[in-house]
């Protein structure tokens, strides 16, 4: 038999497979449903009906009824020092990758098209993203705007305008303290779309965690109240340590350290000694909610400059890396200690040039899908 009978002969036995597209609708989108949401937006290039699939509501729904709903963990990042106007960021949003060993920030090109205020606060309900005020041409805002279908859409604005406010979801409502001069606080009912006022009597926030009484905690992180003034403490977040037992994590320098509350001494958290000394911290370590929100990540960056011969050149590149870290106490001749677990740690990200601020971090938030 020679090759074109071959070929014929091979033709013959096995058909051309059939493509995606020309499958049954129901049968495209039940396996469009079984692929984790993270890919959605390079799926969405491959054509504009997969395009419009992707974007449409029976795809949710479709994954609700299988149960495939999964955690992911979108954050903001600040890499660019030269903005024309130093109120507004250029916005650079990425997604961590959820496979294990694996972990990439997946930029997500299509999630926020536009620019959005600088000293914003973002919060998350479910699969719900919120961002809430922030500063617009210099000012205040009073806006609140919602992530729906990767786009941002506009609701009620807030009864003042707040720059930088403490936020937390309580009860399905989320609660917003400080960011101005006056007015306590709000608080915003998804279900009504309203607002209403918020006085210092009406929830007492600031006993939501023991840990820090007196001092107001929200979102994971902690706030000196001052009257009616806020003052956030950027390195320092709360971790759930064991069932409802949640101790102060702070970051100075290459080392993380904890406390019992604010009248205890700051302690190193031992066994991280893996993480390389030379992997400074310049960011804020941020508690995310996983694994029953006992887990905290670190960012931070590294640069290296590239070598010419013997000399170092102005060209360079720039690592941003995440290390997830768990906790558990230990006892030495009656001594309570706290051991850090390094569950991952890697450079999730690269990229060419090193013009990058070094509180580059911006927002995070864990949204279930």
């Amino acid at each position: 038999m020679n090759m074109e009978e071959m070929k014929k002969s091979s033709s013959e036995s096995h058909p051309p497979p059939t493509s995606f597209s020309s499958l049954p609708y129901e049968i495209v989108v039940s396996c469009l449903a079984r692929i984790s949401r993270i890919h959605r937006p390079t799926l969405s290039l491959v054509s504009k009906s997969f395009r419009s699939l992707i974007a449409s509501a029976e795809l949710d729904a479709t994954r609700s009824r299988m149960g495939k709903t999964e955690e992911c963990l979108y954050v903001c990042l600040d890499l660019n020092k030269n903005k024309p106007n130093p109120d507004m960021i250029v916005p650079r949003w990425y997604a961590l990758a959820p496979i294990p060993k694996r972990q990439k920030l997946l930029p997500v090109s299509d999630l926020f098209p536009y620019q959005h205020p600088e000293s914003s606060t973002i919060v998350s309900i479910g699969s719900e993203m919120y961002l809430i005020g922030g500063l617009v041409d210099g000012k205040r805002s009073r806006r609140m705007l919602f992530l729906e279908s990767h786009r941002w859409r506009s609701l009620p604005d807030m009864i003042v305008p707040r720059e930088r406010p403490a936020a937390e979801v309580i009860d399905g409502k989320i609660y917003v303290i400080g960011g101005c001069s006056k007015h306590w606080g709000e608080v915003y009912d998804p279900k009504t779309q309203a607002w209403e006022p918020l006085s210092p009597t009406t929830l007492d926030l600031t006993t939501q965690k023991s840990v820090v009484p007196g001092r107001l905690v929200m979102g994971g992180k902690v706030y000196e109240v001052n009257g009616l003034s806020l003052s956030s403490k950027p390195d320092i977040c709360l971790a759930e340590i064991e069932s409802n037992m949640w101790r102060e994590i702070h970051i100075s320098g290459s080392e993380l350290f904890w406390r019992e509350n604010e009248y205890s001494l700051w302690c190193v958290v031992e066994g991280l000694e893996k993480l390389s000394p030379s992997s400074y911290f310049p960011t804020r370590p941020v508690s995310v909610a996983n694994s029953g929100g006992r887990r905290v990540t670190v960012w931070w960056k590294t640069v290296e400059y590239r070598r010419q011969g013997r000399h170092y050149t102005k060209d360079c590149k720039t690592d941003i890396w995440c290390a997830e870290i768990s906790f558990h106490f230990f006892q030495i001749y009656g001594i309570t200690r706290l051991r850090g677990c390094i569950e991952w740690s890697k450079s999730v990200y690269t990229y060419d040039g090193c013009d990058c601020r070094s509180e580059f971090f911006l927002h995070s938030a864990v949204v279930t899908h």
